[in-house]
């Protein structure tokens, strides 16, 4: 495929998104990868959240500027530019958590193949669009239906999942080897992208009626340990390849 058909299907994929009737800022959206796991696969109309744009079906709700969203960590950039093979994995569709399974099959290549691990070998998997249930506390799916909404099925249950099946699986479960302890374990950097985050937020706000300062803080807290938000996942790519590490998108 040429850059140009890759760059159109790209466009094309971005404007097909809506998860829950969210809409996604378009520079932090991003393909991924097939399923995977036992969970039933997101519908293609299915999807993502974002900062509301021109024909979104975002909330109407007034938010305070991106400017107001800091102080930002930046611990990872420092230890991304530290590592010998940094890649950053572009994961902007949940998929079953497709893009979470090429993270496993690169640090498992980079081991049998040359040898490397952490710290020498750090994926950094950035989450935007619909994947941002990816990095979020069983609690959170549960009180804000993720599991309805990505049509995942939790493989302990059969039943649609209130839990983030991504945390903490079980041996014998399809995410076993790539949940998101398991990466974090091997040295990964989950990243979520404030733009999306902030459509989260907005959409949270319309289902609680709360303030925005009251429900980014819940939220936040909801967060998987060790998860970092930064201002823009497409900034924070570039900040990323500017110190050495390589990309690559998470999926077709």
């Amino acid at each position: 495929m040429s850059s140009e058909d890759l760059a159109s299907s790209r466009r094309d994929f971005v404007a097909q998104l809506g998860l829950g009737g969210v809409a996604i800022a378009a520079s932090a959206c991003a393909r991924s990868a097939p399923p995977v796991t036992t969970a039933t696969p997101v519908p293609a109309q299915a999807a993502s959240v974002g900062d509301a744009r021109p024909g979104s079906s975002a909330p109407a709700i007034a938010i305070p500027p991106t400017t107001d969203d800091g102080p930002w960590d930046m611990s990872w950039l420092k230890r991304a530019s530290a590592a010998k093979h940094a890649l950053v994995f572009d994961i902007g569709a949940y998929q079953n958590g497709g893009g979470l399974y090429y993270a496993k099959n690169y640090l498992n290549g980079m081991r049998d193949g040359w040898g490397a691990a952490a710290p020498q070998v750090m994926p950094l998997l950035g989450i935007s669009g619909d994947a941002y249930p990816i990095v979020f506390k069983d609690a959170v799916w549960q009180k804000y239906g993720y599991g309805a909404f990505s049509k995942t099925t939790d493989p302990r249950t059969g039943q649609p999942a209130v839990r983030n099946v991504f945390w903490q699986p079980r041996e014998g479960e399809p995410m076993f080897e790539f949940g998101v302890n398991v990466l974090q374990q091997r040295g990964a950097q989950f990243l979520l992208c404030n733009n999306v985050f902030r459509g989260v937020i907005r959409r949270a706000m319309a289902q609680t009626k709360g303030p925005y300062a009251e429900v980014r803080t819940e939220l936040t807290a909801g967060l998987l340990p060790g998860v970092i938000v930064v201002p823009a996942m497409v900034a924070a790519m570039a900040m990323a390849q500017s110190r050495g590490a390589a990309y690559v998108y998470a999926g077709s």
